[in-house]
């Protein structure tokens, strides 16, 4: 004869609900602070969309004297008319576009003598390069950079600084002529770069209407009438990963839930109903 279940002291099951109830309270108190997030991460967004619809921004709204990017206008359309420097152009090494290995291309651009700050530069990401993956990784052997003479119009968008990626040692100063190849750039190597401090933020080139409207849609690596390619990746805020964190901490919570009550209150019943079957007559 199989003997029934001992039941559990009444500690053992104040201890177990007390465990219960404290777990399934922090992971949906978890969840709710994941979809705190994502309204936030939403709310930037939007506020992002919005800066986007404002009218085009140009050289004479740029303020002469910003330092720092929390004063500019982050995501807004830009038009800049200036010349190239490209002595100065830099390629910022290990960037991929399309899931193919390359370059991209950061050229200062020097204002007309009409804007605002007459003379000033600004940081234009101007696009990305394929790297020949079968040539050797050193300067002697980088892809040609279109160089534009004269007058130039661009078109982008505001964004804070030319891309980045994960760098461990610290890079020295360059050395030579245009273009030089690095993994990040920063305020001091401007300075030193290009004997004055560039204005606060940076233009993400983008192909301009008419680019667009020659590409062929079913050719998505045409690059633009530069050769430079502009696909940058959209910007994404990351509200979609907080949603399925708060989804993934909620389905936790009902499991923690539903084991206690199967266990807890389920099953010692049943175990109880089928002793008390065996025992009645």
């Amino acid at each position: 004869m199989t003997l029934p279940p001992k039941p559990q002291g009444t500690g053992r099951r104040v201890v177990v609900a007390l465990a219960a109830l404290a777990a399934t309270g922090l992971t949906v108190w978890l969840g709710c602070w994941q979809l705190g997030r994502a309204e936030t991460k939403a709310a930037l967004a939007n506020q992002v969309a919005h800066q986007a619809s404002l009218p085009t921004w140009t050289a004479a709204d740029w303020p002469c004297d910003a330092q720092a990017t929390s004063t500019l206008p982050l995501q807004r359309p830009v038009r800049l008319r200036g010349q190239w420097l490209h002595e100065r152009t830099v390629l910022l090494d290990n960037r991929s576009m399309d899931g193919r290995s390359g370059l991209i291309v950061v050229t200062p651009l020097r204002l007309d003598e009409r804007a605002a700050c007459p003379g000033a530069i600004v940081l234009v990401q101007r696009g990305w390069l394929p790297r020949d993956p079968a040539a050797p990784r050193d300067a002697a052997y980088l892809p040609a950079v279109p160089r534009p003479p004269g007058l130039v119009e661009v078109q982008g968008r505001l964004v804070a600084e030319p891309s980045r990626v994960y760098s461990i040692a610290q890079e020295p100063q360059p050395k030579g002529a245009a273009p030089v190849l690095r993994q990040n750039v920063d305020p001091a190597f401007w300075a030193a770069w290009l004997g004055q401090s560039p204005l606060a933020g940076t233009v993400l080139q983008l192909q301009a209407g008419a680019e667009l409207a020659r590409a062929d849609a079913t050719a998505p690596e045409a690059p633009a009438g530069d050769g430079l390619w502009r696909r940058w990746p959209a910007v994404d805020h990351g509200q979609g990963k907080h949603l399925g964190y708060a989804v993934q901490w909620f389905a936790l919570a009902a499991l923690i839930t539903g084991l206690y009550v199967w266990h807890q209150l389920i099953r010692p019943r049943r175990a109880a109903d089928r002793t008390l079957a065996h025992v009645d007559p």
